[in-house]
């Protein structure tokens, strides 16, 4: 039967590896098989317990069962456990091909299914974009166009806009959307260090490098390095991502062979990078390189209409098993529609996840919970209060006050710490600090 089985399929154009037993079928198997078929009844272990071990190896196997006429029932029992079909001995080799290109139409069209689901589930493919406003439509339209594309793709937007979803969007929509999304920030790894994480080392390329290291074009081989906030890598790392943009190689330090990868590259600034290059600072090369298509996106002032669906997409993730357990008064959410947010999405994100902790169990956030500068003309529209009363802006300062003065001393003075600490931008912290006359003053860690 192996036989016969084994030179039908090879004369119908199929690449076949036949082996006696399920203990030689489990030793030559590797995920790139399309399929394997199995006689139910096999010296050592039977049918059954290999469909088993393929498909805890490989859960998307497409397995086929061969039965004789008694065994039918164990059969359709073996097809709960993961089978795609039986047939039933004796059989004509046409039957078999049949059997075969059916299963592997079925496996096709649940891959695909599985792919469509995830897509009309989440739009962007479930990277988090929120697309409401014309602004952000445009720029959901453009990543359609270019997720088919390998040409270098650069975006350019305001701290906080969202870019690395975006680049995240741009690989999800690829051919390349299998293979790995690396991403690398060159301005929060020192110059000294960026080449070695971006083209990786031999051993002893450098004091103390006592083995080799892949870098992460080589970790995106077949997929996409997303390189953000570029314009502070260093102009001698520039330079050599320029020549692997040219020649799709790069040298490893240490090494006297060059690598050749394939990756795409989607590359973010918030800087004027023509402006850098006109003084220096960035090399024309690299720009021309880069900019093949630009990409804007736009600051959250400029997309409004987007503002009340961020806000319940962040409570709904903060919410318990997913679902919001706060909700915003319609004047709350007016003032933060109305509110500039110079942090952009990520100020958003921050200030809506510290309202719901200073709220509480509490489930409508209004006006009164949000800061000074959200308010705005808001508050004006409330009437003020008597001299007796306990106010809870007056409070809330004096609270901010305590707060940000015990963060700067656990931190020794250090904003960037203390930003990073209690989720706030650093400029949004800063204009905090100044307003609550903090900003400057020396201040020690308290004495236990």
């Amino acid at each position: 039967m192996r036989h016969f089985v084994g030179r039908g399929l090879q004369r119908l154009g199929y690449d076949v590896v036949a082996v006696p037993d399920g203990n030689a079928a489990m030793a030559q198997w590797h995920a790139g098989f399309a399929l394997a078929i199995l006689d139910l009844r096999m010296p050592g272990a039977d049918g059954s317990q290999v469909l088993g071990r393929i498909r805890s190896i490989d859960p998307d196997a497409v397995v086929l069962l061969m039965t004789a006429h008694g065994t039918v029932d164990t059969a359709v029992e073996a097809m709960h456990l993961g089978a795609a079909d039986f047939i039933t001995k004796p059989f004509r080799i046409d039957e078999l091909q049949l059997r075969i290109e059916r299963a592997l139409r079925l496996r096709k069209a649940t891959r695909e299914n599985l792919q469509l689901r995830t897509l009309t589930a989440a739009a962007d493919g479930g990277v988090g974009l929120v697309t409401h406003s014309p602004a952000m439509a445009e720029v959901r339209r453009q990543v359609d166009l270019l997720g088919a594309s390998d040409a270098s793709v650069l975006l350019l937007g305001e701290s906080g806009t969202g870019k690395g979803l975006v680049a995240k969007a741009l690989h999800l929509r690829s051919p390349r959307a299998a293979q790995p999304f690396v991403a690398i920030n060159c301005a929060a790894v020192p110059d000294t260090l960026v080449e070695s994480e971006l083209f990786g080392h031999e051993a002893g390329a450098f004091t103390g490098a006592r083995s080799g290291k892949a870098g992460l074009l080589q970790r995106a081989a077949g997929g996409t390095l997303f390189l953000d906030e570029i314009a502070d890598m260093s102009l001698p790392a520039q330079a050599k991502i320029e020549r692997f943009l040219t020649d799709r190689e790069f040298l490893p330090l240490g090494a006297t062979a060059p690598v050749r990868v394939d990756v795409r590259i989607v590359a973010a600034t918030n800087r004027d990078l023509h402006a850098l290059a006109g003084n220096g600072m960035f090399r024309p090369e690299l720009l021309w390189r880069l900019d093949v298509v630009s990409l804007r996106l736009p600051p959250l002032r400029e997309r409004r209409e987007d503002i009340p669906a961020l806000v319940a997409t962040t409570l709904q993730r903060l919410g318990k098993g997913g679902l919001a357990t706060h909700t915003l008064t319609p004047d709350a959410m007016a003032a933060m529609t109305a509110y500039d947010w110079p942090g952009n999405v990520r100020e958003l994100e921050n200030l809506v996840e510290r309202m719901v902790v200073f709220a509480g169990p509490r489930g409508a956030i209004g006006v009164a919970d949000l800061p000074a500068e959200v308010r705005g003309n808001q508050v004006e529209a409330t009437p003020p209060a008597t001299p007796g009363d306990d106010r809870y802006d007056e409070a809330r300062v004096r609270f901010d006050r305590i707060y940000f003065a015990n963060l700067l001393q656990r931190c020794r003075g250090n904003v960037t710490a203390a930003a990073q600490q209690s989720g706030i931008s650093r400029g949004h912290l800063h204009r905090r600090l100044r307003e609550l006359g903090l900003e400057g003053k020396e201040l020690r860690p308290s004495r236990g």
